[in-house]
């Protein structure tokens, strides 16, 4: 019996060290832009999953990367969180 279940490739799994926030993406392996609208991009958060279309996903993206830079224009001092877990010195 062969087996039919698509190949998936794990484009994020962390653990975000100062949360223990548990962040994994998954999406569908295909061909150069051979990506569709009828596959599926799986975003977990801890134990939360999302399946979202490739155009959704990338909309939910921009949505937090527009939110995250409202935050930090606001909060800079929030930006330690992102440097420490990336151990990025100045």
């Amino acid at each position: 019996m062969a087996d039919d279940a698509p190949v998936s490739i794990n484009l994020l799994d962390m653990i975000w060290p100062e949360t223990g926030l548990q962040v994994a993406v998954d999406m569908p392996q295909q061909p150069k832009n051979g990506l569709s609208e009828d596959d599926r991009i799986e975003v977990t958060l801890d134990f939360v999953t999302l399946a979202l279309s490739p155009l959704e996903f990338i909309q939910l993206a921009a949505s937090f990367r527009f939110a995250v830079d409202g935050l930090l224009d606001a909060h800079p001092a929030m930006q330690r969180a992102v440097v420490a877990a990336f151990d990025i010195q100045d």
